[in-house]
């Protein structure tokens, strides 16, 4: 994928699992990868991962916090000159059934997976748009976005609104070449499918694995993604339900 190569991207919730793979295979294609989380231990972890002679600045920032979102974009920016690639990835899971959820626990999980989606869509599209960079915003959402489940209103409600915020987004960022997509992962081998507290694991012969995404979203980042899509559908749908990619473009 030459068209990656020098090409900035930002990848949060780079600290581990599926967001730490697609930074290091943006690397792997040249990119210089801005990584962002809240934990600098899990983001040094990322940056050994890199590729030698990769081009990687970590940033320490809460994607549900404006001032810490401003900041990030503004170094990226400072350090690289430009913003070809934003992917929202950091998530929060909670599994819950409705009647036990707190106020907090709900609150949480929205201002992480949907409002920090808006705040850092937001600050891409303000400097593509001002830049005038036809750019990729890709945003991880999950099945649950579109399939509901139960034990999971919380991480529904924010996963349904995801969905419906990109439609907007699309709208709004096509007039200026910039092009949209949201990959709809279903269970995948980390430590967040972990974290959501299944009472039997499925076996990794039957989960996506976090390359699979970083994979799936490097092509949709260099522009193939109509060209590889059939081949990364096919494998994942061996595998157990797969996850389907919706492409704003």
């Amino acid at each position: 994928m030459d068209c990656l190569k020098g090409k900035t991207a930002v990848v949060t919730g780079a600290s581990s699992g599926i967001g730490r793979q697609i930074a290091v295979k943006l690397a792997e294609e040249g990119c210089r990868v801005v990584i962002a989380a809240r934990r600098t231990d899990k983001l040094d972890e990322t940056a050994a991962q890199m590729p030698p002679n990769a081009q990687c600045l970590s940033v320490q920032a809460d994607i549900t916090n404006q001032s810490d979102v401003r900041a990030l974009f503004d170094v990226a920016v400072q350090r690289f000159g430009s913003l070809d690639i934003l992917v929202n990835n950091a998530g929060r899971g909670l599994k819950a059934d409705i009647a036990d959820i707190k106020l907090e626990d709900w609150q949480k999980t929205l201002d992480v997976n949907l409002t920090g989606v808006f705040l850092c869509s937001r600050e891409g599209l303000r400097i593509m748009k001002q830049r005038s960079i036809n750019g990729k915003i890709i945003t991880v959402s999950s099945m649950i976005g579109l399939l509901p489940a139960p034990g999971f209103a919380a991480y529904g409600a924010s996963k349904h609104g995801v969905t419906g915020f990109m439609w907007s987004l699309y709208w709004e960022a096509k007039k200026y070449g910039i092009k949209t997509a949201s990959i709809y992962p279903a269970r995948v081998d980390t430590e967040f499918f972990d974290s959501h507290g299944y009472e039997k694991r499925p076996s990794k012969g039957q989960m996506l694995s976090a390359r699979d995404i970083a994979d799936h979203a490097a092509a949709i980042a260099s522009g193939s993604f109509l060209r590889t899509a059939a081949v990364v559908l096919k494998n994942s749908l061996k595998r157990i339900r797969g996850y389907f990619s919706m492409l704003f473009s």
